[in-house]
């Protein structure tokens, strides 16, 4: 089965597998491949708009991330919602980046980096597993709340998450999956 849902706005899109999802952001952003590449693999560049991370960043590293949302009832801060230990399995420097995801080897992350013009255009797509069903909604409007932060990750400005963003997506994404 090959089905794919997008957004109008085409703020993300997801494509049915036969043993899950692939969800899909594409962004073009005013900046080279190499600063591109580092907020989003190195504890400095992460920390402005994904999670703080110690990273290992050799195939076979780990990757661990320690998100710092303020507290919400949706996220509590508590270490077992906010701690989630990965690996790194592909690290091709300024081109090609991949690390599992949510502590689950079936969920994988693939970033590509190719140069455009004066930027870089980047590609995430993120194959979820089968038994994440349930939480599609909330994976698409992740991150597509966290992308918002590259730009300012690329600059070294640290990005403020938004609960009431974030749960709008989710809201909406949740009425496209049904």
């Amino acid at each position: 089965m090959n089905e794919t849902l997008e957004t109008p706005c085409d703020q993300g899109e997801i494509r049915t597998l036969d043993d899950g999802w692939e969800i899909r952001f594409e962004r073009r952003l005013r900046h080279s491949p190499e600063r591109v590449w580092k907020a989003l693999t190195t504890p400095e560049g992460l920390a402005c708009w994904l999670a703080e991370a110690d990273i290992d960043l050799v195939p076979g590293g780990k990757m661990d991330l320690h998100f710092r949302q303020p507290d919400h009832e949706f996220m509590p801060d508590t270490p077992d919602r906010r701690i989630q230990n990965n690996e790194v399995l592909v690290v091709e420097p300024y081109t090609r980046f991949e690390h599992t995801f949510g502590s689950n080897a079936l969920s994988v992350v693939r970033w590509l980096l190719t140069p455009d013009g004066d930027g870089t255009h980047i590609q995430l797509v993120h194959r979820i597993p089968q038994g994440w069903e349930g939480g599609r909604a909330n994976v698409l409007s992740g991150w597509r709340t966290h992308m918002d932060g590259l730009e300012d990750a690329i600059r070294g400005v640290r990005h403020l998450w938004d609960w009431d963003v974030f749960l709008a997506r989710r809201s909406a994404w949740m009425e496209t999956l049904a």
